[in-house]
């Protein structure tokens, strides 16, 4: 069958979205991406096929979550000779308020080679002799599909993950390469959950730069922040409209530092800080979208 999206452009009852949202929107993804979901968890690589990354079904919940998408699924079954079934599942989205947002699509069979056939005592392959007691297994990996498909259309996030890989079925066995590296994995998982506090600088915030570009979801924009010297940077409009305002003044600036770039998580201003009363910066840095130091 071949898996195809049906994307609904609409916003707000009909209303188209203008750029802004869906800057907004494509921003909202890569924050809940970097500060939300979990390698290996929400989404990852599939063993043998590179480095290009799946969405998985705990990471799609995520996303529903965030956008508050509400799934409704349609199901057609197909018999096949031989006891074998196809199942083709359409996934609509609506909003909280009850519009249809977009619809995705997905299939399972009991043709495909991991339900078909098993190894006997001997090692060989032959064909699944009860192949019915795999019917709800390809009935929930084709829902699964279709959830993941109608996740990624309906968020606009189909340009960091792809659904052309075959993902692992959650009923059976994991490979053992999946499943070996695991315990590290849980090790480094911490680390950056600390991080996440995120390291604090208190100082003036001398100059506030806005970095702009064009991508795939539309245009997209960046606040550098700079204090004692050193360049902070976010995608998260509040925050960025926050540390305008504060230009200026005292502030603890949290932060996390992944080596590369130091991202503002919060911008509190100092209330019981001697507050200068005026501050020479230069002139303010307009929309840009020459490089920046952030």
């Amino acid at each position: 069958m071949e898996n195809t999206s049906i994307q609904v452009v609409s916003h707000g009852g009909g209303v188209a979205m203008t750029i802004k949202d869906i800057a907004d929107r494509v921003n909202l993804v890569h924050q809940v991406l970097e500060k939300v979901m979990i390698k290996g968890t929400h989404y990852g690589t599939v063993p043998g096929c590179g480095a290009r990354m799946v969405l998985l079904k705990p990471g799609a919940d995520v996303l529903a979550m965030t956008f508050q998408l509400v799934p409704q699924f349609a199901i057609t079954r197909s018999d096949l000779p031989g006891g074998h079934r196809e199942y083709d599942v359409t996934c609509s989205m609506y909003s909280a308020s009850g519009a249809l947002m977009g619809q995705g699509v997905g299939s399972g069979s009991t043709m495909e080679k991991k339900y078909r056939y098993r190894k006997d005592e001997r090692g060989q392959k032959i064909e699944h002799e009860d192949i019915a007691d795999v019917y709800n297994t390809v009935l929930k990996m084709a829902k699964k599909r279709a959830h993941v498909d109608a996740t990624l259309t309906v968020t606009g996030a189909g340009d960091m993950f792809t659904q052309d890989l075959i993902e692992e079925d959650e009923d059976q066995p994991k490979r053992a390469p999946v499943a070996m590296p695991q315990p590290v994995q849980a090790e480094r998982k911490e680390a950056p959950a600390e991080a996440t506090t995120g390291s604090v600088e208190r100082g003036t915030i001398e100059q506030v730069a806005v970095k702009t570009g064009e991508g795939k979801k539309g245009t997209w924009k960046k606040w550098g922040v700079s204090v004692g010297g050193a360049w902070y940077s976010t995608f998260d409009v509040p925050l960025g409209t926050k540390a305008e305002a504060l230009k200026g003044r005292v502030v603890d600036i949290t932060y996390k530092d992944d080596g590369k770039f130091k991202t503002v998580l919060d911008v509190v201003e100092v209330a019981d800080a001697a507050q200068p009363e005026s501050i020479s910066c230069g002139a303010p840095i307009a929309e840009t979208t020459e490089p920046l130091p952030f």
